[in-house]
């Protein structure tokens, strides 16, 4: 079959490789959409000790399951499918109280094991979600982002509450949206790139001047701050800004993972009494609210998402890491 192979930063081949093999309890997926995360730019742009080459990326899929395994649900097969692609142990704590996601044995397809920039790919049949009638391929592979955004907003934001969500790339696209569903009185949205605070003012948000957001919400919230900070960027000036903005006693949702570590102010952390909570993944119904949502129409996509082919996929990283004009790219085998 054909796959996309990472082969090192900026280096993608379509390249042949051997079927993947189906064993006890798995799904063979005929991958037919998987969108390019944000995650699989960071091992594209430069090493990345999480992703390690040759690797085939993909954790946003969707497909029809062609085969399962000894074991599995039969029943499965010839269904159309997305993909869970954290694959936790099912017996540790976390796991036992409901929270698979943060499992500290878990797997994440497309790092852990290969991923669906491929013509197939394998997981467990228990990682996948039956899509329902009508929602394009193209689209509901996008409920696996969604569902990350609300996991976090699900979590944070209550109806009435201020809200900043900084970053409008996809998952900042999707948790204004999410708040905004979730009654917020006002999601107002940080970005520097004016075409994205375009979509996000689509989503129901509303757009904050890129030259001074902070003056801005002061303005906004009366010189008090937001309830919630939504950080799906998650570098030093990202973290500065949700500090800055959150009011005393607030929340700030880290969401975006743009450096792996930086600066915090303590001061700022311990003075306003903030609580910061990192947000990785989601359970399983983040993923069935988004299908719904994303099957309702509730969350649109339509201009923001740019479908490629798989064997453009070259061609597709470069373009997410070297332009500003895509915000989502799905390839298509």
């Amino acid at each position: 079959m054909k796959a996309l192979v990472y082969l090192g930063p900026r280096r993608m081949e379509l390249q042949d490789v051997p079927d993947p093999k189906v064993g006890p309890g798995d799904s063979l997926v005929r991958v037919h959409a998987s969108a390019v995360c944000g995650s699989d730019l960071h091992g594209f742009r430069e090493a990345s000790p999480r992703r390690i080459p040759p690797l085939v990326m993909g954790h946003e899929v969707s497909g029809v399951v062609e085969s399962v395994g000894e074991g599995a649900d039969a029943s499965l097969a010839g269904g159309r499918v997305i993909v869970k692609p954290v694959v936790s142990c099912g017996a540790c704590p976390r796991c036992a109280e409901g929270r698979p996601n943060l499992c500290p044995d878990r797997k994440l397809m497309g790092m852990d094991f290969p991923g669906g920039f491929a013509d197939a790919c394998v997981l467990p049949a228990r990682q996948v979600v039956r899509v329902p009638d009508g929602l394009a391929a193209e689209i509901a592979c996008l409920a696996e982002p969604l569902a990350n955004a609300l996991h976090t907003v699900g979590r944070a934001v209550r109806a009435g509450d201020t809200v900043l969500a900084i970053g409008a790339g996809a998952i900042g696209l999707f948790a204004t949206r999410a708040a905004v569903l979730a009654g917020a009185s006002a999601v107002l949205v940080s970005d520097p790139l004016e075409q994205r605070l375009a979509l996000a003012e689509a989503q129901g948000g509303r757009a904050l001047p890129t030259q001074d957001p902070v003056a801005a919400i002061r303005e906004a919230t009366r010189g008090l701050g937001v309830d919630v900070v939504l950080d799906a960027a998650g570098f030093p000036a990202t973290w500065a800004l949700a500090l800055e903005c959150v009011r005393f006693g607030g929340r700030i949702e880290a969401i975006g993972l743009g450096k792996p570590e930086g600066p915090v102010s303590y001061h700022a952390v311990v003075s306003k009494g903030v609580t910061i909570t990192g947000s990785y993944a989601c359970v399983d119904a983040d993923f069935d609210a988004a299908l719904e949502l994303l099957a309702s129409g509730a969350v649109d996509v339509a201009a923001w998402v740019t479908r490629m082919p798989l064997a453009e996929g070259q061609a597709a990283f470069e373009a997410l890491v070297d332009r500003t004009d895509l915000v989502k790219v799905v390839l298509t085998p």
